[in-house]
């Protein structure tokens, strides 16, 4: 009698157990599905529906550790995504659409500290990159359009004070550009055309005097 009550016991847990990798009548993913390494060790596993990726996605690095999680919605198009060192802590995060990087992304070092954010549009840089000094101050500022760099660049010191201005056209310096000293006295200045300097450039002591004079038309 004991034997028939452990065998009606387990029967439910038979019967809803769940094969993986299982494709339809016409060949679409469905359920549960993983992957794996050639060495045998788990690459990814995560549900689909009709050939959609639905919620959580893991992916591993070939020693074991937790290298992805993906969170799918909007029918598997988009993707809230994490990435991770092999020691757990957060190396990336940020958007994917249609398998393309989109909004906000993160970078973040071993010591967890964020070293870079860029601004996506299916795929391309849109907006503004930052950079990062190690320690987490403002570096670098830099304009995008269409994964091209257009716009204002601003770098600075680790006070937080501007080290340089200049401006880009179309992936090209164009324009003005200052270079300063660590305390707020211009250290030089002169144009780009074209991503060449051009016309007269000056360059200034710590004290503002100055120094040199150069002209690139000559």
């Amino acid at each position: 009698m004991k034997k028939l009550v452990l065998l009606l016991f387990c029967i439910p847990f038979l019967s809803f157990s769940q094969s993986i990798n299982e494709v339809d009548a016409v060949g679409k993913k469905q359920g549960v599905w993983q992957k794996t390494y050639e060495s045998g060790k788990l690459r990814y596993k995560g549900q689909f529906k009709n050939d959609k990726p639905q919620g959580l996605f893991f992916y591993y690095y070939e020693s074991g550790e937790l290298q992805a999680e993906k969170e799918f919605f909007h029918k598997g198009r988009a993707a809230a995504t994490h990435i991770f060192y092999k020691n757990g802590e957060l190396k990336a995060s940020g958007l994917y659409v249609n398998e393309l990087k989109d909004s906000t992304w993160n970078y973040f070092n071993t010591d967890s500290v964020l070293v870079m954010s860029e601004q996506y549009v299916k795929g391309e840089l849109n907006g503004l990159t930052k950079t990062y000094y190690y320690e987490g101050k403002l570096y670098e500022v830099k304009s995008w359009v269409n994964n091209v760099a257009d716009g204002k660049l601003v770098q600075y010191f680790m006070d937080g004070s501007i080290k340089m201005e200049s401006t880009f056209s179309m992936g090209k310096r164009d324009g003005k550009q200052l270079f300063y000293h660590s305390n707020g006295n211009v250290y030089y200045t002169g144009f780009y055309l074209n991503d060449l300097k051009s016309g007269i450039w000056e360059y200034f002591t710590e004290e503002g005097i100055q120094d040199t004079i150069i002209n690139y038309n000559e």
